[in-house]
């Protein structure tokens, strides 16, 4: 990318933000809002407890069920954050259930806790947000294709 297609925007100390200005088609299946654009994809670089560094697309154009995606959690404290509002929205017992998916492995063998939640806005007023703990297990087999809610 020249210098002429990149344009980097420092939101705070330590949230830099790298814009690619080169204009691409939409291929992807998502529609913008018409005064706001939507997020297709993010690229993260995990570092792992052991020191090394994870790449992770995370695609929100895709049958994972990961679409309508509005709120990515990424510590403790957004966990905090969540799991209060899912408290007083929808009940402790939901609350509970974020924060134990938080604090905890997956499975037993799974190498760490999960490294973010994904929430999901409900289709309509009488159901629960979608919640996914990810990315805290170390294969991505195909039974993870198809993630359930842990709500």
């Amino acid at each position: 990318m020249s210098a002429a297609q990149k344009k980097e925007l420092k939101l705070h100390d330590d949230i830099n933000i790298v814009y690619d200005m080169k204009e691409k088609p939409n291929n992807t299946h998502l529609k913008a809002q018409k005064d706001r654009a939507v997020v297709a994809n993010l690229r993260a670089d995990l570092v792992l407890p052991s020191d090394k560094i994870l790449t992770v697309d995370i695609d929100f154009d895709t049958t994972s069920g990961y679409h309508n995606n509005a709120i990515m959690v990424m510590d403790d404290f957004g966990l905090e954050m969540i799991a209060l509002a899912f408290e007083t929205k929808y009940g402790k017992q939901h609350a509970e259930q974020i924060r134990q998916a938080w604090a905890n492995k997956k499975h037993s063998d799974s190498p760490r806790k999960p490294t973010y939640l994904l929430v999901q806005k409900p289709n309509n007023t009488e159901q629960l947000p979608k919640v996914f703990a990810a990315c805290g297990d170390q294969d991505h087999d195909d039974d993870n294709k198809n993630p359930k809610s842990i709500i």
